[in-house]
């Protein structure tokens, strides 16, 4: 094969490539939790979201309906997790949870809503494992 031969095979082969794969872009990862404006922030940075943009993120409503299926009675792990959020006592003694009732499951979801946004200023998402594995 002589050397223009195997370079124009070489430039069609590369203008079929080009037009059959689509590149994501380096930033991908970062783009997908761009959809999630709670993911991913420094401390300091979670107290710039408002609770209205946390109880309505994606991770909010995906570990609602994981933790409890959305039921804010819901009582797991032998009564040691309450609520919507599954949260423990030392939680919801924690992020104010007392001032509402004695037990998560025994306030209202909007209560339960509030010291779990509380707990999320302070924590991130790490007191909800399943938030690791989510992607919004």
């Amino acid at each position: 094969m002589n050397f223009r031969i195997f370079q124009q095979a070489l430039l069609a082969l590369a203008i079929l490539i080009s037009q059959a794969v689509t590149v994501a872009p380096a930033s991908a990862a970062i783009t997908r939790v761009a959809d999630d404006p709670t993911r991913n922030l420094a401390k300091a940075d979670r107290l710039n979201i408002s609770f209205e943009t946390w109880v309505t993120s994606p991770t909010a409503i995906y570990l609602k309906r994981v933790e409890s299926n959305n039921n804010c009675k819901s009582t797991g792990g032998k009564g040691k997790y309450q609520g919507t959020w599954q949260v423990n006592a030392g939680f919801w003694k924690t992020y104010g949870g007392l001032k509402f009732a004695k037990k998560a499951s025994k306030a209202s979801c909007q209560e339960q809503d509030l010291v779990a946004y509380q707990g999320w200023l302070a924590r991130g998402w790490s007191p909800w494992p399943p938030a690791k594995e989510f992607i919004p």
